[in-house]
């Protein structure tokens, strides 16, 4: 019965990781991309996608939270969390998604088009995020017990107020969608809100409703792939492909379905940068590692944080995800500055009267 059960999680898991890499691929659904486009650009299409996405997660998860009584604050956004580690989490993830040119989920993606500097930022991000956890878990109560760490560690998350919340997301809506009010182009972003909290749903649901243990969660991408490495390491004991590690599989599967139809942003279509000095392969291996860290630290990474948590109304969440973004962003500047802020297709609205 138990193994019946684990084929059924690893089917779900992989069909929600599917569907998640056939709209991130479709319409290149990316944090760090959003930034590059308002740079560069000033084109605010995959912001948009953006705030939508966080908008339609934090209604529809709290809907399916009141419908079915689903206690959110008993989730890992909401229990025992140092400030302080969230605020240099997020510092360092920003800063690594920026100069590796792009966040965990993003690279999954682009792994799957057929970068292989990608493959090789996964690698790194995962075997830094492992060892971070190793460091939590060998030394995680000496750790908390110090007293900068015990004085800044929060046992009780406030809850965002929806008052506070919604006209924030409208306003930053209507600045990104001003240039035209084109919600159908947007619609990879609410999509991908409601598969947040369809991936809440479904985890409650296999919680109450099976034997084989499993956390309510969605989507996240940081722990996973700490947790692959780890799989590799143990000498692949199955033990460690968790629900969310299925989730990772299915990503890359449905990204590389989606790429054999949709081959415009494949890696042989990438644009001439030999006028530009965008960072090195080192560099953007360190970027990795840094995501890793931060990744850890900051108890999860853009979508982690940006979607899943904020979906929660965590007040952490929230710090979490402006950490991220204002050290994206201070990174992004200094890359443009250097003429090494790199982007390769123009995501912008296509309005009717207009060119």
């Amino acid at each position: 019965m138990e193994i019946e059960e684990n084929i059924l999680f690893n089917i779900v898991a992989l069909l929600i990781g599917i569907t998640y890499g056939v709209l991130a691929q479709l319409k290149q659904f990316c944090f760090s991309g959003g930034i590059k486009d308002l740079i560069l650009f000033k084109h605010t299409r995959r912001t948009a996608s953006l705030i939508v996405a966080i908008a339609i997660a934090i209604f529809s998860t709290q809907a399916v939270s009141f419908i079915f009584d689903i206690n959110l604050t008993n989730t890992r956004y909401f229990s025992n969390v140092n400030y302080i580690f969230i605020i240099m989490g997020g510092l360092l993830f920003g800063y690594g998604m920026m100069v590796s040119d792009g966040c965990s989920s993003r690279h999954i993606i682009k792994t799957a088009q057929g970068d292989k500097h990608s493959a090789l930022i996964l690698l790194v991000l995962g075997i830094f995020a492992y060892l971070t956890y190793l460091l939590f878990r060998y030394y995680g109560e000496n750790i908390y017990t110090s007293k900068i760490v015990a004085s800044t560690t929060i046992s009780d998350i406030y809850i965002i107020s929806p008052f506070i919340i919604a006209p924030l997301l409208l306003g930053l809506l209507f600045i990104t969608l001003r240039k035209c009010m084109n919600f159908l182009q947007v619609l990879d972003g609410a999509a991908i809100g409601l598969l947040i909290s369809f991936v809440w749903y479904i985890t409650y649901y296999l919680k109450g409703n099976y034997f084989t243990e499993i956390k309510l969660q969605s989507l996240s991408f940081v722990y996973p792939l700490g947790k692959i490495t780890q799989f590799t390491y143990s000498g692949f004991n199955t033990d460690y492909l968790i629900f969310s590690v299925f989730i990772v599989f299915g990503v890359f599967i449905g990204a590389f379905i989606s790429s054999l139809f949709n081959k415009q942003y494949s890696k042989k279509f990438m644009c001439d940068s030999s006028q530009q000095n965008p960072p090195s392969l080192i560099q953007k291996l360190i970027g990795g590692a840094a995501m890793g860290v931060g990744g850890v630290f900051a108890m999860g990474c853009t979508v982690g944080q940006g979607l899943s948590g904020l979906s929660t109304l965590s007040s952490i969440s929230l710090l979490a995800i402006i950490s991220i973004y204002t050290s994206a962003y201070i990174t992004a500047k200094h890359l443009h500055k250097n003429n090494a802020l790199i982007a390769c297709f123009v995501f912008d609205f296509k309005c009717r009267g207009k060119d």
